[in-house]
């Protein structure tokens, strides 16, 4: 399918994913970008940028569809993610109910596609080595990865009855410029001394860098053979999280960063939060690879130097002064 010269409704653009998916369709595919968000003076810059923001939110199907009209393609990118104070019933509103409202707006005005942003986190904090999109959802107790499962359960039912253009997607963990938790969080927990290799951060971090996984969500767009399929989205390196956090922690002059063994964490974290950064699970992208012709374009080493360079001019990292 042609992008160029589409209307497009991409939700969640005030945050990380959403946003950079909007800039790069306004700037390199020609895409009409209407954007919906809760709070319009956050969107200023979506504005400077061309864009169309519509006030509103993906809990209201009212203006879901008013927001909808017109639009050919839809981009749900908004989700409750990190937010340790919100209930499962809080998640459950905006991760399951906020898709369910917008999924039933875009099947009734007929869009040419609906491109959902989901997760690796479905399939819990512990998959296995190679995990495919063969492999089945893992349900793990935490809010965030059990309702992205249940948002993919109210969603292919739209695909399979409603004969919705769907495709799914699932990134691994997002880094990049205006990452807030992948990057300003870990940063700020590293400069906190906050963060500790648990077992030597033998764990897997399994990356994508923000510009790779927008490729393979733009490639996902345009490929019919895509319509119907969920794509497991990563940098494609088996990286432990001691080489991923070792760049954060060049950054700040914090290198190495200190070990702690998995008994003692166990001490003071959840099972759950330190299983998650000690499993050595990664994820296969054979499927993107072979149906969307996605390569990761940005290795890590680069993506790092983006980053850092996002990060000093952000404010976060003293500025480089040039002799």
């Amino acid at each position: 399918m042609e992008l160029r010269g589409k209307k497009a409704l991409v939700t969640g653009a005030t945050g990380f994913i959403g946003g950079r998916l909007a800039e790069r369709l306004v700037s390199e595919e020609g895409v009409k970008v209407r954007v919906l968000v809760r709070t319009p003076g956050k969107a200023e810059w979506l504005v400077s940028s061309g864009m169309e923001v519509v006030e509103g939110d993906v809990t209201d199907l009212d203006s879901i569809r008013r927001t909808i009209e017109g639009c050919q393609i839809v981009f749900h990118c908004a989700a409750m993610m990190h937010d340790g104070q919100a209930t499962l019933d809080e998640f459950r509103r905006v991760n399951v109910e906020g898709t369910r409202y917008v999924l039933e707006a875009a099947a009734d005005v007929g869009v040419e596609r609906f491109a959902h942003i989901s997760s690796i986190a479905v399939y819990g904090i512990s998959p296995r080595e190679g995990t495919s999109e063969t492999d089945p959802y893992q349900p793990c107790g935490l809010f965030y990865c059990d309702t992205k499962i249940e948002t993919e359960e109210v969603a292919f039912p739209y695909y399979k009855e409603r004969e919705l253009p769907l495709v799914i997607i699932r990134p691994a963990n997002v880094y990049g410029p205006r990452s807030s938790f992948w990057t300003v969080g870990l940063m700020m927990m590293i400069k906190s001394g906050q963060l500790e290799l648990i077992d030597g951060g033998q764990g897997m971090s399994n990356h994508v860098y923000i510009d790779n996984l927008v490729d393979a969500i733009l490639l996902a767009a345009q490929n019919d053979a895509a319509v119907g399929e969920a794509f497991i989205v990563s940098d494609g390196a088996k990286t432990p999280w001691k080489d991923f956090l070792g760049f954060y922690a060049r950054m700040l002059g914090r290198d190495p960063l200190p070990v702690i063994s998995r008994d003692a964490a166990l001490r003071h974290l959840p099972a759950e939060i330190v299983g998650f950064w000690t499993q050595e699970g990664w994820f296969d992208i054979g499927k993107a690879r072979t149906v969307l012709g996605y390569e990761p374009r940005i290795p890590l080493a680069e993506g790092m130097r983006l980053t850092e360079q996002w990060l000093r001019e952000a404010g976060y990292l003293k500025p480089v002064h040039k002799s």
